[in-house]
């Protein structure tokens, strides 16, 4: 689950990047949700209160707001940053994701996990060349993101065990649609930014390839939401942290594909750090 999560993920953060130049992110979320929701209720073919009533709960609106606060976090840092370092920051994520699970649900991990986790952590550090030229302040944007990403992971294994990812991918999107809404509206509001309107416009004009694209990343975020859902509800935690790093490989692939940026030789050699730390820490976890 974690590993079709992580591969679609990365095609949908590449194809948001692709949209950000011409499609308001807030308005980016609205339209996706509002498209999500119903065909949620036709896949889910349920009892649509009770379905709500789960969705409306307040730890699974407490996870999906989190996750909402992470997403906006990533998003607001593509169109200023390359997708491999947006990424490289985020993905500190699991690092919290350990540290959270330790101290909130008592899932202490191993000596050698730790270790697997600050090899990772160096990944990381080597794609974000630590002579400082591929840093920015910026960066720490994607950083506050994993935060938000890791407390929604221990919120997922923690509290919302009992309900089911369907009803947790319709609280988020419930969630998402009511965030863009209000982004739209309080955007409109202000003066808008023409060097920043990925964040600071309410709304653009739609176009025929942006709808088709806005489809595709519908059909990406359910799928997604589901395998999230049921990955980090069956856990344990530090071992789906593990597995969570093979996004970044999946992102320098589909950001050379679709955007044409050529992964450089510390973006190659981190992504094999930390995806290789990230396979070790499942082994470990399974042998332990």
């Amino acid at each position: 689950m974690i590993l079709t999560a992580t591969t679609m993920m990365a095609l949908q953060d590449a194809l948001v990047k692709l949209l950000s130049a011409g499609l308001p992110l807030w308005q980016f979320f609205a339209l996706r949700s509002a498209i999500a929701l119903p065909v949620l209720f036709v896949l889910l073919r349920g009892n649509t209160t009770g379905l709500f009533r789960l969705a409306l709960q307040r730890w699974a609106l407490l996870r999906s707001a989190l996750l909402v606060a992470m997403y906006i976090g990533f998003y607001a840092a593509l169109p200023s940053l390359d997708l491999s370092v947006v990424a490289a920051c985020y993905y500190t994520g699991p690092l919290f994701i350990v540290l959270f699970s330790a101290l909130l649900l008592g899932e202490r991990p191993s000596r050698r996990q730790v270790f697997a986790m600050a090899i990772a952590f160096s990944g990381v550090l080597f794609v974000l060349r630590p002579d400082g030229t591929g840093f920015s302040f910026v960066a720490l944007v994607p950083v506050l993101s994993a935060i938000c990403y890791a407390l929604a992971a221990v919120v997922t294994r923690g509290r919302t065990v009992g309900i089911g990812p369907g009803a947790l991918t319709v609280s988020l999107n419930i969630v998402f649609l009511g965030i863009g809404a209000s982004g739209i509206v309080l955007t409109s509001m202000v003066e808008p930014r023409l060097d920043y309107p990925f964040l600071m416009q309410s709304w653009a004009p739609l176009h025929l390839n942006e709808l088709g694209t806005l489809l595709i990343l519908c059909g990406l975020s359910i799928a997604i939401h589901f395998a999230l859902a049921r990955a980090y509800q069956t856990g344990p935690t530090v071992t789906i942290a593990g597995l969570d790093y093979v996004y970044l490989p999946f992102a320098a692939f589909w950001a050379l594909l679709l955007l044409g940026t050529v992964p450089s030789l510390s973006v190659v050699i981190g992504t094999t750090l930390i995806v290789l730390a990230g396979l070790w820490t499942v082994r470990v976890g399974r042998a332990a």
